[in-house]
């Protein structure tokens, strides 16, 4: 009989991950089966920001998160593996701000909540269009709709309202008017971790200031001469002697005439400047920290929210920071008190998201109490175990610098609302008890639950309700406790036992970038509500970089839409045809649109590699932890490598799959031994979580041995050419099929695709891939790694002696001496190089004709 190849499809075809998606649908193959006996594993899915088009980064991100899914599944655990979206916070308002060219302020708040609302529901859609196109397998996609939620919802609200109030009674929180971190484009607080640096070109002024009673001056360096009107101290270091005749004297500023103190103080630097310092109100948080070491409590500040000068900068009063800046210089050339100003460049702290310099003023705000459980927060850090244990200094390098309990209301209105109402009698804070709490509430426009003020007994009818949102962390910050279905988010668990039977989280998986914020605060969060861990493992990922090291961003125009490799496009012509890595090819594809219409006549240019080719070439670019170059070199030829197990796979599926025989030949059994030590280095990458680790050793094995060595070395058996016994026929088989099985596994949590099509064209067409468990060794070899090294020496040797004369693999060899180590496996080599005779060990050196190459001695 004819053999004939199983698998009918030529080529592998990324459209065909459509189908599989709706395979993966229609038979729940991801769902939660809440009455299984398996071990549970939870993942807190991180929220992902639904603001704008989902970029390649998110794509690679979360599908890395999918490959941990997807391992702990084939482990043999019930995994939940929640989708979620985070649509609390400040980038959809900005968004909407600047579309609609107005502030939030400027408008109702419930038709301004209305547009967000609308903004994000239209980009949460492509967020999950991309998430189920790159084989994400969380559970609401495959049979259980119920594990999502989004960080707005009421229920979800509901339970940030419901930890607060939790806190609240604990004695967290607290209410004070603090130097903070303001943004003036954002108008609200930010947080110490929503900070960032850039290096800024400024100009450092030397000013004069005067001594009282006195002739004698002090020339101070500073580059925001517009605080001048706050300085409140002038210090210098206890060391430096070039001042130390001043302590205790006060000085006089410019412009202001203000009468200052001069002291010594540690944190004066003698390098900068003149090495003498003003201390105002407030620079930055040395100011503050030194102002209230020194006990100058209420220091009036001149920079008012809108950024704009105060009746403290006297006539520079209405003007922005940077006009009074130029207004104050001027004044001080004309005055002769300004020496000289020199171009330099410094480190700005922005926000996070508007990029605009922050500026420090007080204001009244709502505190989480932070700073006095560090040393209990450290504790509880080191009960988990970090991937990779490397990035665990950056949590520790955070924790040691907090300063400062964490700021948790804003000033915004698309977020969660704070359940605070005050009495109009008394002014007091009126915070419900958790179980009068029955639902979410938006303060600013409902009534409290409760009835009477808790201070004065009056109504509360017209109680004012807080207008204040939570700081979006403070929702994202409960995301391990909905992962674990805490106030049945997911399902009904009356008692609460599933979540107390489940908690901590099994793990948490996130980017470096965002440490200091969601993980952090998750950490303190859950210890302040359970005195637990929050999770028991913390995965943290790296950036994903442009080819040339950049982060991708769209002002730098490098940041890829994901779509572009996920579905057919219609390319414009100035479409490089061939994938060079350049930065002009980049930016080329960064630019297309993503539409889906696709003609033939543009094949050539067709991006459409598919899910598996992205996630193959995210873990085939860095190990895990470090940052990532995505390249379309790259993902170019790894697509090549899908190809090429496409067609192993093919060939093998012409011949049918055979019982192991009772015994198996030689080249078999080492093929099978190379195997089980290729299965353990994967599973040691997988029990890393460190994908890179099995994608590059399954690369290379399938590639560069199993391909390229064993299938030369059995195709003439499997066909049984030759005369070849049946016991040798059904050794061959049964080893393909069994090597292709193993490495479909092991492949399978890394490119889910097209595993899964092989596997049940070829074996189980009824039942999932994703289903069948990891693969152990059983069949150890101690001189397997010998034998794999003397047999690619003696074949690339050959290869090479053939190639040098320009002659066909085919050519018949009249003699070859291999190595006695390659003995048994001297039939099969035979075949594969067309030896007429095949000798064991060296030939003797008066032999003439020979070529020697590598460790083996060849005749033409």
């Amino acid at each position: 009989m004819a053999l004939k190849p199983k698998i009918k499809q030529k080529r592998w075809k990324a459209s065909s991950e459509r189908e599989i998606i709706q395979y993966w649908a229609e038979s729940e193959t991801y769902k939660f089966i809440e009455d299984s006996k398996k071990p549970i594993y939870i993942i807190d899915t991180p929220p992902p920001y639904v603001s704008g088009r989902a970029h390649l980064g998110f794509a690679i991100h979360y599908a890395q998160i999918d490959m941990i899914a997807r391992y702990y599944r084939m482990q043999g655990n019930n995994v939940i593996f929640p989708a979620c979206a985070d649509r609390n916070g400040l980038p959809v308002e900005v968004k909407v701000e600047q579309k609609l060219n107005k502030s939030m302020h400027e408008m109702d708040r419930e038709e301004f909540l209305a547009i967000c609302k609308r903004e994000l529901d239209i980009a949460e859609e492509n967020t999950i269009q991309v998430m189920k196109w790159m084989g994400l397998s969380c559970n609401a996609f495959y049979g259980s709709p119920g594990i999502y939620y989004q960080t707005d919802s009421p229920q979800y609200r509901f339970n940030t309202q419901r930890t607060f109030i939790r806190a609240w009674n604990a004695g967290l929180i607290t209410r004070a008017a603090r130097p903070n971190n303001w943004c003036i484009d954002c108008g609200t607080t930010i947080a110490d971790a929503e900070i960032e640096y850039l290096d800024d070109e400024s100009y450092l002024h030397e000013i004069i200031f005067g001594i009282e009673n006195s002739d004698e001056t002090i020339t101070i360096s500073t580059t925001r001469p517009e605080l001048i009107a706050t300085c409140e101290l002038i210090i210098f270091h206890p060391r430096d002697s070039r001042y130390t005749s001043l302590e205790g004297k006060n000085a006089i500023t410019p412009i202001f005439k203000k009468k200052v103190p001069i002291r010594k103080h540690r944190e004066a630097d003698p390098e900068f400047g003149t090495g003498i310092m003003m201390i105002c109100a407030f620079g930055d948080k040395s100011d503050v920290k030194i102002l209230r070491e020194e006990e100058i409590l209420n220091p009036k500040t001149a920079i008012e929210a809108d950024g704009r000068i105060n009746e403290v900068g006297g006539k520079y009063k209405g003007m922005l920071v940077k006009e009074a800046q130029s207004a104050i210089i001027e004044d001080l050339k004309a005055n002769k008190t300004l020496i000289k100003s020199t171009q330099t460049r410094r480190r700005v702290p922005v926000c996070w998201r508007s990029k605009t310099p922050i500026e420090i003023i007080a204001m009244e705000e709502y505190y989480l109490k932070q700073l006095e459980v560090i040393p209990e927060i450290k504790e509880i850090v080191e009960e988990m175990d970090f991937f990779p244990e490397s990035n665990k200094i950056i949590l520790d390098n955070w924790i040691n610098a907090i300063n400062t309990d964490w700021a948790i209301s804003r000033r915004r209105f698309y977020g969660t609302s704070i359940p605070i109402w005050y009495c109009t009698k008394c002014q007091s804070a009126n915070i419900p008890k958790e179980r009068e709490l029955d639902r979410y509430y938006d303060a600013w426009k409902e009534l409290p639950p409760m009835s009477k003020c808790i201070k004065c007994g009056s109504s509360l009818e017209d109680a004012q309700g807080e207008v204040r949102t939570f700081d979006t962390w403070f929702d994202s910050s409960i995301s391990e406790l909905a992962a674990c279905n805490f106030g049945e988010i997911f399902f009904q668990d009356k008692n609460g036992e599933f979540f107390e039977k489940n908690f901590p989280c099994s793990i948490r998986p996130q980017g470096k970038e965002i440490v200091r914020t969601w993980l952090f605060y998750t950490i303190l969060r859950s210890f302040h509500l359970f005195k637990k861990p929050a999770f028991t493992q913390v995965w943290i990922s790296g950036l994903v970089r442009d080819p040339y090291g950049g982060k991708m961003s769209k002002s730098e125009g490098n940041s890829v839409d994901p779509l572009l490799f996920l579905q057919p496009q219609v390319l414009p012509k100035n479409t490089p045809k061939t994938l060079r890595p350049d930065k002009d090819s980049w930016k080329v594809v960064a630019e297309l649109d993503t539409s889906p219409k696709f003609t033939e006549k543009q094949a050539n240019l067709n991006l459409y590699y598919g899910a598996d080719s992205v996630r193959l070439t995210s873990c085939l670019q860095g190990s895990h932890g470090s940052d990532i170059r995505f390249s379309l070199s790259k993902l170019d030829g790894n697509a090549k490598f899908i190809t090429k197990l496409w067609n192993v796979s093919r060939f093998i599926s012409i011949f049918p799959f055979e019982e192991r025989p009772k015994k198996l030949d030689p080249v078999d059994e080492w093929l099978l031994a190379s195997l089980d030590a290729l299965t353990n280095r994967c599973l040691n990458g997988y029990t890393k979580l460190d994908f890179s680790i099995p994608a590059e050793n399954l690369y290379n094995w399938i590639w560069n041995l199993f391909a390229a060595h064993y299938i030369e070395l059995v195709k003439s058996r499997a066909y049984g050419e030759e005369n070849m016994s049946e016991s040798s026929i059904h050794s061959a088989r049964y080893s393909l099929h069994t090597a292709l099985q193993v490495i479909l596994k092991l492949l399978a949590p890394i490119i889910p695709f097209v595993t899964e099509k092989i596997f049940q064209s070829l074996y189980d067409p009824e039942n999932s891939l994703h289903i069948e468990s990891l693969p152990q060794p059983d069949n150890p070899s101690s001189e397997e790694s010998l034998l794999t090294e003397d047999l690619l020496t003696i074949d690339s040797a050959i290869w090479k002696a053939k190639k040098d004369k320009g002659l066909s693999l085919k050519e018949p060899l009249s003699l070859v001496y291999i190595p006695k180590s390659l003995e048994k496996f001297e039939k099969d080599l035979k075949i594969m190089h067309n030896i007429v005779k095949l000798r064991i060990g060296k030939p003797d050196s008066s032999m003439e004709g020979l070529i020697t190459k590598g460790n083996c001695s060849i005749k033409f």
